[in-house]
């Protein structure tokens, strides 16, 4: 019974982070700049969600999946995020994959403020300091 709510509660957790995420939300008074991917907003580069393993000592225990992408309002730091893709990519998947292995507790809800904070620190490090604004468009835990 326990596990079943778990579960119930982990799902409504991540519907509540889609339903209310910022790259859902419409797009601000017609800007007109273009999108550098398919998105409501076109301020916002979406990259693909990733997954990793949740561990508990030496076994796996579950999965976290993030999905998240980049809200960036000049559109030569977008072009630019662009080509940059692997390197961000490669940095924010070694953070979660740090998160999800030695942080993060099977059984817990994920913390959603520290992977942000972390991932918003690679932000700045790659494309400058508040020049875009990392948002997380979904967080889901399934575990075995």
């Amino acid at each position: 019974m326990k596990q079943i709510i778990k579960i119930i509660a982990l799902s409504l957790l991540g519907i509540v982070m889609v339903v209310s995420s910022p790259a859902l939300a419409a797009p601000s008074g017609g800007s007109g700049k273009k999108s550098s991917r398919t998105s409501a907003n076109p301020n916002f580069v979406e990259f693909p969600q990733m997954i990793s393993s949740v561990l508990d000592g030496y076994r796996v225990r579950g999965m976290i999946i993030l999905g998240f992408g980049l809200e960036i309002e000049d559109d030569d730091l977008r072009d630019k995020t662009t080509k940059l893709l692997p390197r961000l990519q490669d940095s924010y998947n070694r953070e979660f994959n740090i998160y999800a292995s030695t942080l993060y507790r099977s059984g817990e809800l994920p913390d959603a403020e520290h992977i942000s904070k972390r991932m918003q620190m690679i932000t700045d490090r790659m494309l400058g300091k508040d020049k875009a604004v990392f948002l997380i468009s979904n967080l889901m835990v399934r575990q075995n």
